[in-house]
């Protein structure tokens, strides 16, 4: 059986260094775009906004429903 030999004219490397953005598990990186971070800094804004909305909306539907039962209950 022959042993098997190196290989000296390849690299382990396949060309990573040579590539100018490093692969993003999360996506493309936004660190250096200050216009996609805006755009992210508005969305979460507007979701904040609308889980508010949302949170005072179930607030005065439990409200009217315990003045009405309360109304109910009193007359």
């Amino acid at each position: 059986m022959e042993k098997s030999r190196s290989y000296p004219n390849y690299s382990s490397e396949f060309g990573f260094k040579n590539r100018r953005n490093p692969y993003a598990f999360n996506g493309p990186s936004t660190s250096t775009d200050p216009e996609m971070k805006r755009k992210k800094r508005v969305a979460a804004y507007n979701m904040f906004t609308k889980e508010a909305k949302v949170k005072e909306s179930v607030k005065e539907s439990f409200k009217w429903i315990k003045t009405k039962f309360s109304d109910i209950r009193h007359s």
